[in-house]
């Protein structure tokens, strides 16, 4: 089966010659779109399975990827169930979609080919994108949106809405590349925070700053003088003079040593 629906009354040789894209289609046009309201009113109601999709975050000049997906809770309700909805204990996302057939004009196989029906994106990841695929949480709405004999096209539509039980993650850039299909795709990422860029009229303020700062000076090292280093000058007295000289008049002279 083929994504990107290709209607029944395309005139094209080969799919590759479509020129619209058909991926997705928006519930709120769907009925009036002649891509879309054939397989709609026909009830030609799919489910589409995926581990999960990616969005893109915008941030600036470069965009996020993330990985959205129901919650994984293990129980053994989880383990025990069979249906296509959980592989391996892993609950898969079950979107809504429309699908139609094509007969090519050489006569080759029929081919079956899909679209997924997109919705406004739920308040769990409008800061990613504005808009989601239309997810079918659980058994009953799945019921009523393939149960075609018994839910009508306008009956069914009340099942096409956004959800808020869903979660995600951050995850490497390898997924821009559509040939990857690595484990790595999906792991989860930490995102490095980055410093807000400044506008031109901060980093002139900036530079104005910088260069405006006084530049500190080398101060001198004043170092401490001791007083016994100091030659201190003392002027003496006529009265200190005098006396001195009466102390060397009185005192007797040395004798001479006797040979």
């Amino acid at each position: 089966m083929r994504w990107g629906l290709i209607p029944s009354w395309f005139t094209g040789t080969h799919p590759s010659k479509m020129q619209y894209n058909t991926s997705n289609c928006r519930s709120d046009t769907m009925s009036e779109k002649a891509l879309y309201k054939g397989p709609f009113f026909k009830n030609q109601r799919c489910v589409v399975l995926a581990d999960g999709f990616y969005e893109w975050r915008r941030q600036g000049a470069e965009k996020q990827p993330y990985f959205i997906y129901f919650p994984q809770v293990k129980s053994e309700e989880s383990e025990a169930r069979k249906d296509d909805s959980y592989v391996g204990g892993r609950r898969l996302l079950t979107m809504a979609g429309l699908f139609d057939c094509w007969e090519p004009p050489e006569g080759e196989d029929t081919l079956y080919s899909y679209t997924v029906i997109t919705v406004d994106a739920s308040k769990s990841i409008n800061w990613i994108h504005d808009r989601m695929p239309a997810i079918l949480d659980g058994d009953e709405e799945i019921r009523k949106w393939l149960d075609f004999g018994e839910v009508p096209a306008k009956e069914a539509l009340k099942v096409i809405r956004p959800i808020e039980s869903i979660t995600c993650h951050p995850v490497s850039t390898v997924v821009n590349n559509a040939r990857n299909n690595t484990p790595e795709c999906v792991a989860p990422i930490i995102l490095q925070k980055k410093e807000p860029a400044l506008s031109a009229s901060s980093k002139k303020m900036l530079a104005w700053l910088q260069n405006k700062s006084p530049k500190k000076e080398p101060s001198e090292e004043v170092k401490p003088v001791k007083l016994s280093q100091v030659a201190l000058s003392h002027k003496k007295t006529s009265a200190e003079l005098m006396h001195q000289w009466l102390k060397k008049e009185g005192e007797p002279s040395p004798k001479k040593p006797r040979r």
